[in-house]
């Protein structure tokens, strides 16, 4: 086990390496603001006057979008290739208010032609060098998406910020809030991105109010406030080489991995504090989902409050009642493979659950480290179907109620099973 964990803490070195490499949008210095194409505080609806300053900036060879302060009611936009869009301070750029499931009142959010079906607010697809900064909000107003989503949920809701294919990216300074649907998404095919110092906001029953989903690969997420209805920050199927730090996450389901988990890897989240979410470290998968899963490392954590601090699995959406109620199958390449998990430097407390960790019979997760994390909670850990487990450094599980960990088919090494406590050789 030794080995292993100088394996992963050399991980940690080269995700640092990594974020520090990202390319980051190199923009011209030309200005437009959209006041000066017909946008106003004053207007119903400025997603045109938006949209023409941005083309008429992109012509130009590009340069910063500026909308300045005042409330601008706004559509779906597209970005383009080389375009800052500034949100100065005291600007909301609000999205148009749910329109009756289809946006055919005037006024009101337009579908993309198809009935329930919505564009995102802010998005790009093949383009580069583009940023969303500013120290202005961005406010969804997704109440009435919200209740009309509950009512039928074939709706589909777009983002606030959705790019997909595109390259070079950063969004910056700004506070999100209310998304309809996820607050950005990080899509397929994109790479080089930066989220940093931003606030995101939605009430914790908002559905599917994700704060970040990330389905690319080298990506740093630094200095972000993150509270919201579902996952804070979702990392998908094609995740590598990310880097999240400094960040806070409130109500919400965590910092999750999954549930699209294929080719995850490379995966550093550090010096960040959880309170009052539902989850905190958090991987799930299924056996259609899965497969690559690795080199996943949480370290300096804080976890305050939180239902199911540390919570992986390779059953998604629930796991079996019962341990033994599951056989084995046959392993394929969507099955999850989680391998080199390490934990590192974290205080858990006032949790009522210590953990679950749990993986199909037919591939155990292996190789997991807790080093340095103590555990304070209302009940006990459970581990099935894991391999290679140990617990080093002092690491403890203290709870109230029954034995500190129980296990199926897994051997953790290092902690008494029965009072928690640490276990020298």
């Amino acid at each position: 086990m030794k080995k292993n964990v100088f394996l992963i803490c050399s991980l940690i070195l080269s995700g640092i390496v990594s974020a520090q490499t990202i390319l980051k949008p190199e923009i011209p210095e030309t200005r437009f603001s959209v006041t000066d194409y017909g946008a106003s505080a004053l207007a119903l609806d400025n997603t045109v006057a938006i949209q023409k300053t941005i083309d008429e900036c992109s012509a130009a060879g590009g340069g910063s979008v500026i909308i300045p302060a005042g409330t601008f009611m706004c559509g779906p936009i597209v970005m383009k290739s080389n375009i800052n869009l500034v949100l100065d301070d005291g600007c909301i750029l609000k999205a148009l208010p749910y329109g009756k499931g289809n946006g055919i009142v005037e006024g009101s959010y337009p579908n993309n032609g198809k009935p329930d079906r919505y564009a995102h607010l802010i998005s790009g697809k093949r383009v580069q060098n583009i940023k969303v900064s500013g120290k202005g909000v961005i406010e969804g107003d997704g109440s009435a998406w919200w209740t009309a989503f509950r009512a039928n949920r074939s709706i589909k809701r777009g983002c606030l910020i959705r790019f997909d294919n595109c390259r070079n990216i950063e969004i910056c300074g700004i506070r999100l809030q209310n998304a309809p649907n996820v607050h950005i998404t990080l899509g397929r095919g994109s790479s080089d991105i930066t989220v940093r110092d931003i606030t995101i906001e939605a009430p914790d029953e908002a559905p599917n109010s994700d704060g970040i989903d990330v389905w690319a690969p080298n990506v740093l997420i630094y200095n972000c406030n993150i509270a919201c209805g579902d996952d804070n920050i979702a990392m998908d199927s094609g995740t590598k080489n990310i880097t999240i730090r400094k960040c806070n996450f409130g109500n919400g389901h965590g910092c999750s991995i999954g549930s699209y988990t294929a080719g995850i890897e490379n995966v550093l989240v550090d010096s960040c504090s959880f309170k009052n979410t539902e989850s905190a470290i958090r991987m799930k998968s299924n056996r259609s989902r899965g497969g690559g899963e690795k080199n996943i490392i949480y370290s300096n954590i804080t976890i305050d409050n939180v239902r199911k601090p540390i919570f992986i699995t390779s059953y998604y959406p629930k796991t079996p009642k019962d341990v033994t109620e599951d056989s084995a199958e046959e392993v394929t390449a969507t099955t999850p493979s989680w391998n080199n998990i390490f934990l590192r430097n974290i205080e858990i407390y006032d949790c009522e659950y210590a953990g679950i960790i749990w993986g199909v019979p037919e591939l155990p997760i292996r190789n997991v480290v807790f080093d340095n994390v103590k555990i304070r909670a209302t009940k006990g850990m459970e581990i099935n179907y894991v391999s290679n487990i140990s617990f080093i450094n002092g690491s403890s599980i203290s709870v109230k109620k029954g034995d500190a960990v129980k296990v199926y088919e897994s051997a953790p090494e290092g902690i008494d099973f029965s009072s928690g406590k640490p276990v020298s050789k």
